[in-house]
């Protein structure tokens, strides 16, 4: 049912930028192939990421590996590319800045895009965001055995609720009127949810929710409704805008490789 969710809201998601053209030029205008040709000379793409947010990036202990559903699409756009993947951890609110300044060649982060957003125009500003990869719920969470019961965010007044700084969660949430705690990953503001002497709520994607409660006894008093999420590069980079576009639009076609990796990391 998940990943079934998941592609019919990125399906909408297509159409709805299909109809407004917010990603048109960059998904069939020709690549100009200056950065594809120092990426293959490197031998290497490197991506952004936080690995701090299963199941979409995070450390394998075991491995030493990063893995997730981030990590797996970038390698069907690396292995497009015909080069190694490289994953470059780092605090999440500083994937944007490394990513304009050119230290990365891409973002893959779990990093939302509504184009009717303020912070996602913002977003779009700074960087260029690829077609929606996958589109995910965003749910207020407490522990299991809590008692706060709310009907919109407005509600958690004089409650502390946390968030990952730099989020989407974090602008709504002060745009609620409210002063959420702010984290600089998403592991922190779960170990603060879960010591059950930190915050009252915590203000997350909803795979984040399952992958943890999977060990702990946590709860969804709220789904703010969805979300689409994107990859990200230099508007300086239209070549590799193009062929994360053309990966992505791929994986979605009958039999394509996207639903083996939402079965893999979602269902």
């Amino acid at each position: 049912m998940k990943r079934e969710m998941a592609v019919v809201g990125m399906i909408a998601c297509l159409a709805g930028g299909f109809l407004a053209g917010w990603f048109i030029p960059p998904l069939f205008a020709p690549p100009s192939g200056e950065l594809i040709s120092k990426i293959k000379s490197r031998g290497e793409l490197r991506v952004g990421t936080s690995t701090d947010y299963p199941p979409f990036e995070f450390d394998n202990i075991t491995s030493g590996e990063i893995e997730g559903f981030d990590v797996d699409v970038s390698r069907l756009i690396a292995d497009e590319i015909g080069v190694d993947l490289e994953m470059v951890n780092m605090d999440f609110d500083a994937l944007i800045g490394a990513c304009a300044a050119g230290t990365i060649d891409m973002i893959a982060a779990a990093l939302t895009y509504d184009p009717t957003s303020e912070i996602g125009q913002q977003r779009a500003t700074q960087l260029a965001p690829s077609i929606p990869y996958i589109t995910v719920a965003q749910v207020v969470i407490t522990l299991g055995d809590s008692l706060l019961e709310i009907n919109n965010l407005s509600d958690l007044s004089g409650s502390d609720v946390g968030c990952q700084s730099g989020s989407v969660m974090e602008a709504e949430l002060l745009g609620a009127g409210l002063t959420p705690f702010t984290f600089g990953s998403a592991l922190l503001l779960m170990q603060d949810l879960v010591s059950g002497m930190g915050i009252d709520a915590a203000y997350i994607d909803e795979p984040v929710f399952t992958a943890w409660n999977n060990t702990y006894d946590l709860k969804i008093i709220l789904s703010t409704g969805t979300d689409p999420m994107s990859l990200w590069c230099r508007h300086e980079d239209p070549d590799l805008l193009y062929i994360i576009n053309t990966v992505i639009l791929t994986g979605y076609e009958p039999n394509g490789t996207m639903y083996d990796l939402l079965d893999k990391w979602f269902v």
